[in-house]
């Protein structure tokens, strides 16, 4: 079966993104909702800088997808960059 190349930039990106634990995945995906509540919950409001973290939180959220569709098990499985 032949193997699909990864575009340049997703080869960039799997450079920059370290790997991270199941855990530390939904950790970094509940910090990031909180900190947009927050942003949109404090007296400045500013929706764009919440809209931000809610990008960040669900990119996150679709790498623990992808990691649970390739079949991984186990809580302490390094996941790779989506």
């Amino acid at each position: 079966m032949k193997q699909i190349e990864k575009p340049i930039a997703a080869k960039a990106e799997d450079k920059v993104m370290p790997a991270l634990t199941l855990a530390e995945l939904c950790s970094e995906a509940a910090d990031h909702v909180a900190k947009a509540r927050l942003s949109l919950f404090d007296e400045n409001a500013d929706a764009n800088h919440a809209l931000l973290h809610l990008d960040e939180a669900i990119f996150c959220l679709k790498r623990l997808l992808a990691h649970g569709r390739s079949g991984a098990n186990g809580a302490r499985t390094r996941l790779p960059s989506a």
